[in-house]
């Protein structure tokens, strides 16, 4: 089974440049969760503990919390040997959650029930090292949300399969906004949108298309 540090290597690696450290971990819990999702398995071994910032694996923390150790040129991936569905769903994850910044991925672990029930009723600013539970992670994923728009029974039948983008140009914010109006501005109950839940690509059999990453300052 790999370490868990190196599935945060790759992670930095694929992300670009550099990684926040609240960003890395928040990425490396949705990868282990997604494959628990998918799979039944975990990808690596170490407890992810439900700090109050969020899901930690604390020796990932320590190893990684010089910010030049979380740049994507330092990272050694050579000997780091993923199998197909692995090395395709930390990409996935990616192009998913990536573009949220660490504090917003924190808010939204906050608001899944692995954490929350890690924590048994503590105060949301309290410490916390309880381990979350691999089963409460592999139930929630498969049952309550969707990557790249599909299910982790979809993704657990059919594999995931990736293809590349096409260049479909500059976007015209101001004039896509005005033209869904009020009722296009209403995320409703939901803050996030869904958009943090499921890219936005247009999918088809063949995979998911790739979208841009934004960058984040450090935390």
């Amino acid at each position: 089974m790999l370490a868990a540090d190196d599935v945060a290597s790759v992670i930095i690696a694929r992300n670009g440049t550099w990684l926040g450290a609240m960003s890395l971990q928040k990425l490396l819990y949705y990868v282990q969760a997604w494959h628990l999702a998918i799979t039944n398995e975990p990808l690596f071994e170490e407890h992810i503990k439900a700090w109050k910032d969020g899901p930690v694996v604390p020796a990932v923390w320590h190893e990684r919390k010089d910010k030049a150790s979380r740049r994507a040129a330092a990272q050694n991936v050579e000997n780091v040997h993923l199998d197909v569905l692995a090395s395709n769903l930390i990409d996935v994850v990616l192009r998913t959650y990536g573009s949220m910044s660490g504090e917003e991925l924190s808010a939204l672990t906050h608001a899944e029930t692995p954490w929350v029930e890690a924590r048994g009723g503590l105060p949301a600013d309290a410490e916390c090292r309880n381990p979350i539970s691999l089963d409460a992670m592999a139930r929630f994923y498969r049952s309550h949300r969707k990557l790249g728009g599909r299910t982790a029974a979809d993704l657990s039948a059919v594999g995931i399969q990736l293809r590349t983008a096409e260049d479909v140009g500059r976007v015209d914010v101001e004039a896509l906004l005005s033209s869904l109006g009020d009722d296009g501005m209403d995320a409703g109950d939901d803050p996030w949108g869904g958009a943090n839940l499921q890219d936005g690509s247009e999918l088809d059999a063949k995979g998911i298309e790739l979208e841009p990453r934004r960058s984040y300052a450090d935390w």
